[in-house]
């Protein structure tokens, strides 16, 4: 199986206080809403978008109707001889529709197709006209997961038929088949497909569902189960309240996998008739599907269009702080899918972070990575601080795991996982356990983002009470794991998985080290201005450690590290050479260096490398996000956290410190934009709208 490529990272000085490039605007910015609207004109080929508030998702389908998975952050699946797997809940969105002779489905030829995505309001919407023995039908449906209520989302079916005749809807509630389980918690090798497909041992966690119930009581029927998460634990309730038109026939039943309500109703041609399923999923109680079904009469008791409204205002209170980019529509669009796949996989008050795919499959599991803390964290920080907490607050949780992590390890402190479950424990697969024990620059990338949640914040209690231990932990840890070079009298770290995940077994990776080096510095500062205890080899550590140079982008960024412009300008053109020979790999560090091309004014390859780094990622119709330009590991969220961070941190010359944000490099922007704003952002508690001038 191919493991990920990235390439590496950076830290800079606090530097003199901010600088007021920027304009400080007070006026409305009036929405350009086409900008977050997408449409694909035909059912294939088709790369699905997925909808999300962050704890729940939903992945679209070609017609609207097929069954869907829905992800539930947080509820994991942990079977004997497996790893962790995020879970998919039992199946809600499926209608089947039958119209006297032949049933609706994927793959099924139809007309005047058009899906439309608003991400402004967060609506999924399908229409076309079905074709089939002499018979039209035109379909219509809707789909939203609630922004404003984690537990809600829906599912509206509208038919007008061309004839009269009776038309059967099946409004199902089913659990997914269980997947064929590889047991990678012992596998030393991968053989067969799994070796050359990472999507066979990507399948989502099972949960096991029972209790099935349905009711009906015309216009109505209820549809219910509750279902437990093996090796977890995690209790979930699920419910579906049923609504139509037309007076169908009803019949409703269940069985040990699913739960349904079959209707048949005599249709007349050019009449409408209406079917919603109003789905709640509730999370970790052994009340959960009590709770599941009170949420979903509730719910149906408001109505599709209350529902839609709540959502959609909610949407839009998220949108109100915003990148937007003046002179390039079609990169105002990419910014805007970005951030809402982004948005769709995170939420304030999580106690787990978001994995590299977020909510739109499981990929890599649902295990939670680096890519949390180093490319996802930072644009939300700035733009949406309560969105970026959970992130943070899960490495506080689970400091506890990582210290047993280190224990067992032979090392000191504590030892964040290269891949970590719901209980922060390490989770890599035994093919992959080189990464487990050596990919530590993990560590560091901990400690650098629970750093900047305190510098972004200004929230003491924050960095007396979760910062600072967890920097001084990993910094105990990087005093244990360096080995001293007396003869060259510094500090190394050998045997690493280096960040480019090929390099395996090697020393002094420069990035590892780097990190490394920041993370000490950062808790010796820390224990300084909290008047607590340091261990003495902190200091020494950080101060001897041994730098290898580096084309790495994350040595400028996040990192810092100074550089002559000489070599920040070599480092811009190696990069330049791998595009130019197909070579960008995956969506992660690469996206930063149009940032260090910002950093010396090249406004030309800004440009280039904006649009290199970037558009081979993204996939028709709706925009979504590729790994790298070849593979189809969709939507790896981790690429548009890293393409964020180009407009909240490189266009602007903004850095995080400890004054907070600070401007360390003028600013300047990528050719053909003539304006850059960050609307509404909030940074020590404060909001602000900051826009870059045009370049000169």
């Amino acid at each position: 199986m191919p493991i990920r490529r990235a390439l590496s990272g950076t830290f800079l000085e606090a530097g003199p206080l901010l600088i007021l490039l920027f304009l400080l605007h007070s006026s409305a910015f009036a929405q350009d809403r086409s900008s977050f609207v997408f449409e694909a004109t035909s059912p294939q080929p088709y790369t699905p978008a997925y909808l999300g508030n962050g704890v729940i998702s939903l992945v679209s389908s070609p017609l609207g109707i097929e069954p869907s998975e829905s992800f539930l952050a947080g509820v994991y699946d942990h079977s004997n001889g497996d790893v962790p797997r995020i879970a998919a809940a039992p199946n809600w969105n499926e209608f089947a529709i039958f119209n006297g002779a032949a049933w609706l489905h994927a793959g099924t030829s139809v007309d005047s197709y058009r899906q439309t995505l608003n991400m402004y309001d967060g609506l999924l919407q399908t229409a076309y006209v079905w074709n089939d023995h002499g018979k039209s039908v035109q379909v219509r449906v809707e789909q939203f997961v609630a922004r404003d209520n984690p537990t809600l989302a829906g599912a509206s079916l509208t038919i007008i038929p061309n004839f009269s005749g009776p038309i059967r809807v099946r409004l199902p509630l089913r659990n997914w088949a269980p997947p064929h389980r590889y047991p990678l918690a012992q596998l030393k090798t991968l053989e067969g497909e799994a070796r050359t497909n990472q999507w066979a041992i990507w399948y989502p966690g099972h949960l096991d569902a029972k209790d099935f119930n349905a009711t009906r009581s015309s216009p109505r029927a209820l549809l219910s189960l509750t279902a437990i998460a093996p090796g977890t634990g995690v209790v979930t309730g699920e419910a579906i309240a049923m609504q139509w038109t037309g007076a169908p026939k009803c019949a409703v039943h269940q069985d040990s996998e699913s739960a349904e309500a079959d209707l048949t109703v005599e249709a007349h041609a050019g009449r409408t008739y209406t079917f919603t399923k109003f789905a709640a999923i509730t999370i970790g109680e052994d009340d959960a599907r009590r709770r599941a079904v009170t949420a979903a009469e509730s719910a149906r008791a408001s109505g599709w269009q209350t529902l839609l409204k709540a959502s959609a205002e909610k949407w839009h209170r998220l949108w109100d702080t915003d990148i937007l980019v003046e002179g390039d529509p079609a990169l105002q669009r990419t910014i805007h899918s970005m951030l809402f796949y982004l948005l769709a996989s995170t939420r304030e008050d999580l106690d787990i972070s978001t994995p590299p795919m977020g909510l739109s499959s499981a990929g890599y599991y649902g295990h939670i990575f680096w890519d949390a803390d180093t490319f996802m964290f930072p644009p939300l920080l700035i733009l949406h601080p309560e969105l970026a907490r959970p992130m943070v607050a899960f490495r506080s949780r689970t400091l506890a795991v990582a210290r047993e992590n280190a224990k067992s390890n032979h090392y000191a402190g504590a030892m964040y996982p290269w891949e970590a479950g719901p209980d922060g424990a390490e989770s890599t697969p035994r093919f992959a356990a080189q990464n487990a024990s050596s990919e530590n620059h993990v560590n560091g990338d901990v400690a650098v983002a629970s750093w900047q949640y305190w510098a972004a914040t200004g929230d003491a209690t924050w960095l007396e009470r979760d910062c600072w231990p967890i920097l001084r932990d990993t910094a105990d840890f990087w005093s244990s794991r360096v080995t001293y070079d007396a003869k060259r009298q510094h500090y190394i770290i050998g045997n690493v998985v280096a960040v480019n995940e090929s390099e395996i077994g090697v020393s002094n990776d420069p990035y590892t080290n780097a990190v490394a080096k920041r993370n000490l510095e950062l808790a010796v500062s820390t224990a300084r201005a909290l008047k607590e205890k340091t261990n003495p080899k902190w200091q020494d550590v950080a101060a001897r450690m041994y730098l290898p140079d580096s084309d790495s982008a994350l040595l400028w960024f996040p990192l810092s590290r100074p550089f002559p412009e000489q070599q920040t300008r070599h480092a811009v053109q190696a990069m330049m050479q791998r595009v130019k020979e197909g070579h960008s790999g995956a969506m992660m560090g690469t996206e930063f260096y149009p940032i260090l091309a910002a950093q010396i004014g090249d406004r030309p390859t800004i440009r280039t490398l904006l649009d290199a780094l970037s558009g081979p990622y993204l996939r028709p119709p709706f925009n979504a996000i590729a790994e790298t330009p070849r593979n189809q590991n969709i939507s790896f969220i981790t690429g548009a956290g890293a393409f964020l961070q180009q407009f909240v941190f490189g266009y602007t010359g903004l850095r995080l410190t400890a004054n907070g944000l600070e401007q360390q490099f003028s600013p300047v922007l990528p050719p053909g934009i003539s304006r850059l704003t960050l609307k509404n952002i909030t940074v020590r508690g404060k909001r602000e709208t900051l826009t870059v001038p045009p370049s000169r």
